[in-house]
């Protein structure tokens, strides 16, 4: 609880000092903007106190703002400056004749307190319960803000390289009264006078803008209510999904590949310096060229490498791959493209070929499934049927089926969990960390 002393001043008495120090010569600029151009310019700028000691009659502040930060000395009769105490400074830069790696400091000639901090909860013991219970908090920390980059920088990236594969983006709806990936991992909610979910994809919404603007994309939340309780699962992701027209298999993988060492690459050359920061001992995640194994073959694999099930018995050929084989398969070959899975192990709307479905998955190292995509059926009777296997209702789903009424068409595409690939590439242990707050089951705050 604030004390006496460490009472904010009041609105008036801020008022008054901010009025009096504006009088003089400063331009106002924010932290984040200034730079070695601004020396000998006097400078009036905003922040919060990352650090702070007292010297002599010197005070010395890291002051922080906008994922910056800046070195300020000057004399001040504050003796209480916390970290995060937002503070506004009035001074000059000057040249940083010193070591310690800052451009120019920030020699202040008033300091004013805007709004006083208690002492700060997280450090470098807080458990990952109070982590994510405090997660408000946590943001402020330097793993967090970079995290906040990281995500930011992604999102972009991802975003440039669709925009270069001549692609448009659309915003589909999230309240949906249809699946796509089965009924049991649906959130139920009541919609006025009818019942509607939460949308686990938004990929028949973009099938059905491919034959008008042939490429598609969206970046939006998806939702499962699915009970697992593992490192990589989420009940809300987000989830980058793009649907294309005229389109074979070998092709839609490759775009996903190089989709991946496009955005990767990138990533790494624009934050390597801000991560090593943080993580010294970071490289890496080599990411090019993937392989690429039909599931028949990789269960043949699994059986050859003696791997063996949760239970301790080996593989079957008809087994599904769970998440510890897809790493092992990630350690041998790195980032793997496992293609040709079973009808029976695929949803209702992927192409059939015999037994097998035109389908993919994506594996990344040390997470596992990121992606999921296929060629789409473009048979009417074919995905009727896929309907009756499922035991799904089709007249729902009358504006999706109509599509191959009108022109039907070879088409593909795929669903990137977006928390997931940035868990890979930034070596997280678990997903949470990839998430501003993280939605799974048993947390839905703060």
């Amino acid at each position: 609880m604030l004390t006496e002393e460490t009472t904010v001043i009041n609105k008036e008495e801020l008022k008054e000092k901010l009025s009096i120090l504006n009088m003089g010569a400063y331009t106002k600029k924010p932290l984040s903007e200034i730079t070695k151009a601004d020396i000998n310019k006097k400078i009036e700028t905003f922040g919060w106190v990352w650090s702070a000691r007292v010297q002599g009659k010197m005070t010395f502040i890291e002051l922080y703002s906008g994922f910056k930060k800046i070195k300020c000395v000057g004399i001040t009769t504050e003796k209480s400056l916390t970290q995060w105490t937002s503070v506004k400074l009035f001074g000059e830069i000057h040249e940083n004749k010193g070591t310690d790696g800052y451009e120019f400091e920030f020699f202040f000639e008033k300091l004013v307190v805007v709004g006083r901090a208690d002492t700060f909860p997280i450090n470098n013991e807080t458990s990952q319960f109070t982590m994510l219970e405090k997660g408000h908090l946590a943001l402020r920390t330097p793993e967090r803000i970079l995290f906040l980059k990281a995500r930011s920088h992604l999102l972009r990236i991802i975003r440039d390289f669709f925009y270069q594969e001549s692609c448009i983006e659309i915003t589909p709806p999230t309240l949906v009264q249809t699946q796509v990936e089965g009924g049991s991992t649906l959130f139920k909610l009541k919609y006025y006078d009818s019942d509607a979910y939460l949308t686990q994809s938004s990929q028949l919404y973009l099938e059905t803008v491919v034959p008008v603007s042939s490429k598609a994309f969206c970046i939006m939340p998806s939702y499962r209510a699915e009970k697992s309780n593992t490192r990589r699962h989420l009940s809300e992701y987000t989830h980058v999904e793009a649907e294309f027209a005229d389109i074979c298999f070998d092709d839609l993988a490759s775009f996903v590949e190089r989709m991946l060492i496009y955005s990767s690459t990138r990533f790494y050359d624009e934050l390597e310096k801000d991560i090593k920061e943080v993580y010294p001992d970071f490289e890496r995640v080599k990411v090019d060229k993937a392989k690429r194994m039909k599931y028949s073959e990789a269960i043949k694999y699994l059986q050859e490498k003696n791997q063996v099930k949760s239970d301790g018995t080996p593989y079957l050929d008809n087994d599904d791959i769970p998440d510890h084989a897809e790493r092992f398969l990630c350690s041998e070959f790195g980032v793997v493209i496992l293609t040709h899975f079973l009808v029976e192990h695929k949803p209702f709307y992927m192409r059939k070929v015999g037994n097998e479905t035109e389908s993919m998955d994506v594996l990344f190292p040390d997470v596992g499934e990121i992606v999921g995509g296929s060629m789409r059926c473009e048979d009417h009777d074919d995905l009727i049927e896929g309907f009756k296997r499922e035991e799904i209702d089709p007249k729902p789903y009358y504006w999706y089926t109509d599509m191959l009424k009108y022109g039907t068409f070879s088409h593909g595409g795929f669903g990137l969990g977006f928390e997931r690939l940035l868990m890979g590439l930034m070596k997280y242990n678990s997903v949470n960390k990839a998430c501003l707050y993280p939605r799974f089951t048993t947390r839905c705050s703060p």
